[in-house]
């Protein structure tokens, strides 16, 4: 089954919405422009990035979910459809909230503004859309994460490459200058997660496996 996608115009009408202190950074750092953009390539990408979230999560209706950085919620309803229950998390969480009062998913979805409040392995899944490669300490982050997971629990991540194919992207995508927020990689992370004590179970290269890899997919099992 695939995510339930937003139009463009939804979306638009979602961050029209005002946020006091939110600046242009917060918004690329969002991936505002992305889900935006003119060209439909890019925004097929992004959204191809949800599809395989979800796929890798292996939700079945009866799951507590944590997504980590829900920046504007857009997988909130996927999540809400497919988990018992939600929590989201988000540094500027105005937009998500707006989903979840636009499409009635307050019975699913609640919101925590500190990960540290989650009980310890109270969580079956936690979902870091391209959110762990703009942190400081990812692998505390990581380390967090599994103590708040089920030892039957999992981790879905996924992040850009920051390959020369990928820099070469950004500049005709015209994302040009931007970029610097990430700290990081998906394969620093990766290694990170796995230092932390996480297993690796599988990982989905986007946008095709045959192609030049921008954006890397990965579960992995809290032990």
């Amino acid at each position: 089954m695939l995510v339930a996608k937003l139009s463009t115009d939804e979306i638009r009408r979602i961050v029209s919405l005002p946020v006091t202190d939110m600046d242009d950074r917060d918004r690329d750092e969002m991936a505002i422009p992305s889900y935006l953009h003119p060209n439909p390539l890019i925004r097929w990408l992004m959204w191809k990035r949800y599809d395989v979230i979800d796929q890798l999560s292996e939700l079945n209706g009866h799951q507590t979910v944590l997504e980590f950085g829900c920046g504007l919620g857009l997988f909130l309803p996927t999540l809400a459809a497919r988990a018992a229950r939600v929590i989201a998390l988000d540094r500027f969480p105005h937009y998500a909230l707006e989903m979840v009062r636009r499409y009635d998913l307050g019975s699913k979805v609640e919101f925590t503004m500190d990960v540290a409040k989650i009980p310890e392995a109270s969580l079956d899944l936690v979902v870091a859309a391209d959110v762990m490669e703009h942190l400081d300490d990812p692998k505390g982050l990581a380390a967090t994460f599994r103590r708040k997971l089920k030892p039957t629990g999992r981790l879905v991540v996924s992040g850009p490459t920051e390959s020369a194919i990928y820099k070469i992207g950004r500049i005709f995508a015209g994302f040009a200058g931007k970029g610097d927020y990430h700290l990081t990689n998906i394969d620093r992370l990766e290694r990170d997660i796995v230092e932390t004590g996480f297993r690796r179970l599988q990982t989905i290269r986007l946008p095709f496996r045959l192609l030049p890899c921008l954006f890397k997919v990965h579960a992995f099992a809290a032990s």
